[in-house]
């Protein structure tokens, strides 16, 4: 009797139905629901953290420098005139004019911050040999030779570090030149006089604030719930302030911006008001 040829059974395997799956995603997406707000506050975290460093990083420039610089601070050009805006102390570097280029920096008796002019000490003036600015000349002498730490991460808006990356070539060093456009780092710096108009001292203006996160339009705002502040002897603290950015102007905007009420804002982040009110929030982390 011949052997029958065998016939393979098949299985069914019964599928999802239609309800489980709208089950499972339901399910998946109350959990992503419960979980991203706690993602998301470690990432805030997480950047003011990187921030603060940061900070404490310029804090370690500023003092090799005001040792070789009698504890004075680097110099701001935007302050040499008399009614400077307050919003570029964020520039590292601005191209020399031909008048700059033609006489020294020294330091000028014109009021800092709005102020009227007062006598101040005035060093010997020094040639101005390149455009570095501010901020950037704790990178230009080589006293913090990473850019990067110039730059937030948690920055949003129009001046990433990958806008400026080819820009950042000490003097001497430049392969096509310097820059011929204006370079923005992610944080303010107070400048080197005081809102009085003096020169300001690391020794004697200890508690003074010298740099805080970028104000210099909305966007430049790197913390939505506030910004991180570094004083003169060199510690950060946190200061809690969602109301900054609606008093800042917009990049974009098509009016033309006038900075008399921005450097009223700046000025009082500087002066620091609520030190006396217990209003800060240490940031060592």
């Amino acid at each position: 009797m011949a052997n029958r040829p065998s016939i393979p059974r098949t299985t069914h395997r019964r599928g999802f139905s239609l309800v489980e799956l709208m089950v499972v995603v339901a399910v998946i997406s109350i959990l992503l629901g419960l979980l991203m707000p706690g993602l998301a506050r470690v990432r805030q975290t997480t950047y003011r953290m990187l921030s603060a460093s940061n900070q404490r990083s310029l804090g370690q420039g500023f003092t090799l420098w005001a040792g070789s610089h009698n504890g004075k601070l680097p110099p701001s050009r935007l302050l040499f005139d008399d009614n400077p805006d307050l919003a570029e102390l964020m520039r590292v570097f601005a191209p020399l004019t031909d008048e700059e280029r033609g006489v020294g920096s020294g330091f000028s008796a014109a009021a800092a911050l709005g102020k009227k002019k007062r006598r101040v000490a005035r060093p010997e003036p020094q040639p101005l040999w390149h455009g570095w600015d501010g901020l950037g000349h704790l990178f230009a002498s080589g006293l913090i030779p990473e850019p990067t730490t110039f730059y937030s991460p948690a920055h949003w808006g129009d001046h990433p570090f990958e806008r400026y990356e080819d820009d950042w070539e000490r003097p001497g060093e430049e392969a096509n030149g310097p820059p011929d456009h204006v370079v923005y780092s992610n944080y303010h710096y107070c400048g080197h006089l005081d809102d009085h108009g003096r020169l300001t001292s690391l020794e004697r203006d200890a508690d003074k604030i010298l740099v805080t996160d970028g104000m210099r339009r909305r966007n430049d705002v790197a913390h939505r719930d506030g910004i991180n502040i570094l004083r003169a002897s060199g510690s950060v603290e946190w200061m809690p302030d969602p109301t900054l950015m609606p008093k800042l102007p917009v990049e974009t905007s098509r009016m033309p911006i006038t900075f008399t009420y921005q450097n009223d804002v700046i000025r009082e982040i500087f002066t620091d008001p609520w030190t006396k009110l217990g209003y800060w929030e240490s940031a060592g982390n």
